[in-house]
């Protein structure tokens, strides 16, 4: 098994990422799941959570959990993916307003300040990659100010 399975004791952020699949497809977390189980040869999901295009809130790995998405953060970090490619297209506004409110309770509920730009990241800001595209990166302070 390629990902750590053990708990997670700590949150010290949250990682925002797209899907980024060559298409702008909207994908269900177990979808996710069966790509990273069977494709990456991981225990399942990488993410705690996904949001769809219509703003669906999709459970991914329990909280407790590591996640496997943001290489030397997984064991502090709580992963949530955007279903899309956002280097192709823009999140839909319905996943904004799920990014805003699942970040507001994540924040509430590990007692992290969302206005510090030391809380919530897009996966770009922790390793070599463009995700979370363009599109969503572009709105991070937007979230990290009114959520």
């Amino acid at each position: 098994m390629l990902d750590d399975t053990s708990n997670r004791d700590v949150t010290k952020k949250i990682i925002v990422h797209h899907t980024g699949n060559k298409t702008d497809v909207d994908m269900t977390a177990r979808d996710i799941h069966l790509l990273h189980k069977y494709d990456f040869e991981w225990a399942g999901i990488g993410y705690h959570y996904v949001i769809r295009k219509d703003g669906l809130i999709e459970r991914g790995r329990p909280e407790t959990m590591k996640g496997a998405h943001s290489y030397g953060h997984n064991g502090d970090s709580i992963g949530i993916a955007l279903s899309g490619n956002f280097d192709l297209a823009d999140p839909t506004e319905y996943q904004m307003r799920s990014l805003m409110m699942l970040s507001a309770y994540l924040a509430d509920k590990y007692d992290l300040e969302l206005d510090d730009k030391g809380t919530l990241f897009g996966h770009r800001d922790m390793n070599d990659t463009r995700c979370p595209g363009d599109n969503l990166y572009n709105r991070l302070d937007f979230v990290r100010n009114y959520a």
